[in-house]
């Protein structure tokens, strides 16, 4: 069975960073995250027991016995000529429980690759940084963690309990970036900039942007980008104050966002040269929908730009011009970090941000010609 198979490869690669006494989760997670019966658990549990990998006391749950020289063959000595490329690792993907669409991508694209190069991961999802912590406590050490945290902040509490159980940490997504951590990710201020331009460059008179509340650091950035457009004195009559709604995307986030620009516009300039740049957008047509739904057809009332992901076609609709980043450059940039951060372990630690990138649509009409 292949899910039987992938459990028994993932607790032998544990066993090899695994100390005496550490913990294996419970049968229960096990079930739950391999997709697999309790018998078939125990089946695969105790294959290691025999092997010498695993222990079982009564009473007191499943250990490691940390005899690693076991977890190839028991009589095969380790071969110097393979270095650490060549050997199998274990790679816990930490998620926050959502139903992001960009993150369930990025993960499935990472997994994939690691597979193909030999390793094994073991998806995880949490509900909030206290239960990450229990499940956390319940894991053996693994040789790296990779952490979807779909916008929430991690408490340094739970940072590190994630510390305690490897030596190698990357966020997926733009992160205050602390001791010891990776972080991949994007910053919207250039795209934000580069909606801007092309708005006021197409005869645009009145600008919006709306974004969340909720503070992230990549959000953050394409703030302080829009603030200090805002200030110049070319764009200062075009572009409004910054609209920010309590969403995340996909809680509800294209009906938030047409009721904040319902507000925006009734407190703005009249105007028929009328645009919106909008970051957080999961499903486009939806979006395109609930607009047309408000008596706004686009681009003919209003010209739209989404800041997102240039390769989801759920996101562009095959209709929305999309500035950003791509969920595809995404996954390369944490496996190249990943790959990195194995090769050369003293490497200085920081963000690394991905290149923008453009899609072109059908959102943005040219305003110049209008009277």
């Amino acid at each position: 069975m292949r899910e039987m198979s992938k459990l028994q490869s993932y607790l032998r690669s544990v066993a090899l960073a695994a100390e005496e006494g550490d913990r294996l989760p419970t049968l229960r997670q096990l079930m739950r995250d391999f997709s697999l019966s309790q018998q078939s658990v125990q089946r695969a549990l105790k294959e290691l027991k025999t092997e010498g990998l695993v222990d079982a006391q009564v009473g007191r749950g499943t250990f490691f016995t940390g005899i690693k020289s076991k977890a190839t063959s028991p009589n095969e000595a380790p071969d110097p000529t393979k270095g650490p490329e060549n050997t199998q690792r274990s790679v816990i993907m930490l998620r926050r429980s959502s139903k992001n669409l960009r993150g369930s991508v990025v993960l499935e694209a990472l997994q994939q690759r690691l597979a193909d190069d030999g390793h094994v991961t073991l998806e995880v999802g949490y509900s909030d940084p206290e239960h990450a912590k229990q499940v956390l406590q319940t894991l053996p050490r693994f040789d790296a963690c990779i952490v979807q945290n779909s916008f929430d902040i991690m408490p340094i509490d739970m940072i590190a309990a994630i510390r305690r159980k490897t030596d190698t940490v990357i966020v997926d997504g733009a992160w205050l970036v602390g001791t010891d951590i990776d972080a991949v990710g994007f910053e919207w201020g250039q795209s934000v900039e580069a909606a801007v331009m092309r708005l006021a460059g197409t005869g645009h008179d009145c600008i919006h942007y709306i974004t969340t509340t909720s503070f992230f650091l990549a959000n953050e950035m394409g703030l302080h980008r829009w603030r200090i457009l805002r200030a110049r004195p070319d764009l200062a009559p075009l572009l409004q104050p910054e609209t920010r709604i309590e969403k995340l995307p996909p809680q509800d986030y294209e009906e938030a966002a047409v009721a904040a620009l319902r507000g925006a516009i009734a407190s703005s300039p009249a105007s028929q040269n009328r645009a919106l740049v909008i970051w957080g957008i999961d499903d486009g047509a939806r979006f395109k929908k609930l607009l047309e739904l408000e008596g706004i057809a686009i681009p003919s009332d209003m010209s739209v730009i989404l800041l997102g992901r240039t390769d989801l076609d759920q996101e562009t609709a095959g209709f929305f011009d999309v500035i950003g980043y791509s969920a595809a450059d995404q996954s390369d940039g944490v496996y190249n970090r990943l790959m990195e951060r194995w090769q050369n372990r003293k490497e200085p630690f920081g963000l690394r941000l991905l290149p923008m990138t453009e899609r072109a649509g059908s959102s943005v009409m040219e305003r110049k010609a209008r009277t």
